[in-house]
């Protein structure tokens, strides 16, 4: 967990109990720009002196504050007042604190401090100082986990996002009591949407849910169907051997700290349980230390059985650039008014002999995938040796062509578009 000690007067500290491996190690102070060490490597001693010089700002710096505690990781910009352009842009640090620089043109300008668990704030600003910024504070949600029958499950995990911004939300909460019963928050201001997981059950959602500031919305009810469940063992691809830890979980649930929190780990013999699968055609996402993270699709999550599915895993070569392996045609997809746009292929993949780059799939297996990125995803992808049909326009103009690939083993550099 998070430590926080604070220097003397003459700049001096002491930090005790620091693990041998830190995730990171943060400086800040008002007027300087924070300092972040990721994962330092700190001397196997028991004493270690570790000195850090702060940079000065000239420019905007202060603290973000809700409810007179300091906010940590706040976004802060600041932009021209009239405008919408941000032309300088940050985050705060553990602390709440934060640091721009002034912009070279004097003038007045809008400095913007947002939180997804304490809301929006914007002051003007007309020249360089300190300042403080407090935002609104969020509200909570409140209400029961049942089942189909209306009774409580009484281990579930909850995790929200506000409906107008692409991310956002509090941290995952894990809640264990035997009448279902949660409270979940704090939370910006809005409209946003609640997911819910438990064991055994398919995830749970319910939208556009209120939220508002400083108040409790009660009465919330989600209600979770039962999952299949789905049972195998993680190999190594080159010795066939057990991988041990590999953490199997659902890949395109939106609300990822869920997937991990339901995820199924492999025992000694590479076994793994995963027991909360949505209700549908899904894909399973398998990874562990040293291994290419692998994306097989054509998992049907349907009905309240048990399903089989055995993964292997390619290491990661050193020095390599991190990659993905998927089961699929080897193509990025791009959304597209009739359908879905292709972008980069894969050299050597099932997509390369027979399609090109902006041609638009409008059909896959006979179904509309019209501006639909994500159900032509998982349309497409399928396990090894299987057929795929798809009806495509090539260069998205003229009638559409029937096009049959077999589904392989692709490896797509990480990240940044949906692959198939």
């Amino acid at each position: 967990s998070d430590r926080v000690v604070y220097a003397d007067s003459r700049g001096q500290y002491r930090l005790e109990r620091v693990p041998a491996r830190p995730t990171a190690l943060e400086v800040g102070a008002a007027g300087y720009q924070p300092t972040v060490f990721e994962k330092p490597r700190l001397p196997r001693e028991p004493k270690v002196q570790w000195d850090v010089e702060l940079e000065p700002v000239e420019g905007v710096y202060g603290v973000i504050v809700a409810n007179g505690r300091p906010v940590p990781d706040a976004w802060v910009s600041l932009r021209p007042k009239g405008q919408q352009r941000r032309i300088l842009h940050g985050r705060a640090d553990r602390g709440g604190r934060f640091a721009l620089a002034w912009p070279e043109e004097d003038g007045v300008y809008t400095l913007a401090a947002f939180s997804s668990m304490h809301g929006r704030k914007e002051i003007d600003v007309s020249e360089p100082g300190e300042v403080t910024v407090e935002l609104p504070g969020g509200g909570y949600l409140q209400g029961r986990v049942v089942d189909t029958d209306g009774r409580p499950v009484p281990s579930f995990s909850l995790s929200a996002g506000p409906m107008t911004f692409r991310a956002g939300g509090p941290p995952a909460q894990s809640f264990d009591n035997a009448n279902g019963h949660f409270r979940l928050g704090p939370m910006a201001a809005g409209r946003t949407q609640l997911w819910a997981a438990a064991e055994g059950y398919q995830p749970g959602e319910v939208k556009s849910v209120v939220v508002e500031e400083g108040l409790v919305t009660s009465g919330i009810v989600v209600t979770l169907e039962p999952s299949t469940y789905l049972t195998g063992t993680v190999t190594d691809a080159q010795t066939g051997r057990p991988v041990v830890g590999a953490l199997v979980l659902p890949a395109e649930w939106r609300a990822a700290a869920l997937a991990e929190a339901v995820g199924g780990y492999t025992d000694e013999q590479g076994r793994y349980r995963l027991t909360a699968l949505p209700g549908q055609r899904t894909s399973i996402k398998v990874s562990a230390n040293g291994y290419r993270p692998l994306v097989v699709g054509g998992v049907e999550g349907a009905g309240d059985g048990e399903a089989v599915r055995d993964f292997s895993l390619m290491p990661q070569p050193e020095g390599e650039r991190p990659a993905t392996e998927l089961t699929g045609i080897g193509a990025v997809l791009r959304p597209h008014r009739e359908g879905v746009m292709l972008g980069a292929i894969v050299d050597g993949g099932p997509a390369s002999a027979r399609l090109r780059r902006g041609d638009v799939i409008v059909m896959v297996d006979g179904e509309s995938v019209r501006n639909d990125v994500g159900k032509a995803a998982q349309a497409i992808r399928g396990e090894i040796g299987t057929d795929v049909v798809l009806w495509v326009k090539r260069g998205g103009r003229g009638e559409p062509q029937r096009v049959v690939i077999t589904r392989d083993r692709v490896t797509m550099p990480n990240p940044h578009a949906p692959r198939n």
